[in-house]
Formats: structure tokens, C-alpha cells, sequence
């Protein structure tokens, strides 16, 4: 699903898009210039792999998602936003699959390694 930048105004656009049994449902808000405040949540169910054992299990998304979306190439600095660029159009399907493929990339450890770490 993808919404030009040109279209979003003041009043909050409402989303939502799906993947693999992951949804992010949200808005996104005009803020300034070319930048657009998206504020989602993030939830479902996906797979994962330990680090420690290397077996997979499943893991439950509830995550809150904000962040500033540029039109280009952002001139600035954000402390408390991440910032993400993209060019004439948000994809909001590109967001889900990057946020999904963040918390995949991050350190996890399954139920049994975690109680092992635990005694």
C-alpha cells in the first residue's frame, strides 16, 4: 500500500497493511516540509531463532511504532525519532517488512535458554 506524500495533510490518514501474520495498523500525520509523523502498532505472531540453541520458536508482537518519514533525503537531526527516507510515496509495506526484519536481526533467546540462564 503505498500514499503519496503529497496527500497527507493535518488530519490523520489512517493504514493498515499485513504480512505473514503481522499487521501494522496506524496514521500518519503532516508535521512539516516534507515530513510525515507515522505513529502504529506493531502486532502478530512470527518466528525466530535462538542464538543461543539455534531452535526456532514463535514470539507475540505488541509494539508501539514511531517515526518521522521523509520525502528525499532528510536534512537534520531527530534526538527521539528515528527517521526513515523514501522518495514520493510512503510504503507502508516496506515499513512492516523493515520493522519485522529489525527484530530479527536483534539478539533472542528462547523460553528454555532464558530459564537456563536464569540457575
Amino acid at each position: 500500500m503505498n500514499i503519496p506524500f503529497r496527500r497527507i495533510t493535518k488530519t490523520p490518514t489512517e493504514f493498515e497493511v499485513e504480512s505473514d501474520g503481522v499487521t501494522l495498523k496506524g496514521t500518519v500525520v503532516f508535521k512539516e516540509r516534507n515530513i510525515v509523523l507515522l505513529q502504529a502498532q506493531l502486532q502478530g505472531q512470527i518466528e525466530l531463532t535462538c542464538d543461543i540453541c539455534a531452535e526456532d520458536f514463535a514470539t507475540i508482537l505488541n509494539e508501539k511504532i514511531e517515526l518521522l518519514v521523509s520525502d528525499g533525503i532528510y536534512q537534520g537531526f531527530d534526538e527521539k525519532l528515528d527517521v526513515v527516507e523514501m522518495q514520493d510515496n510512503i510504503d507502508f509495506d516496506e515499513l512492516l517488512h523493515t520493522e519485522i526484519e529489525l527484530i530479527r536481526s536483534d539478539y533472542h533467546s528462547c523460553e528454555n535458554c532464558k530459564n537456563q540462564e536464569r540457575n
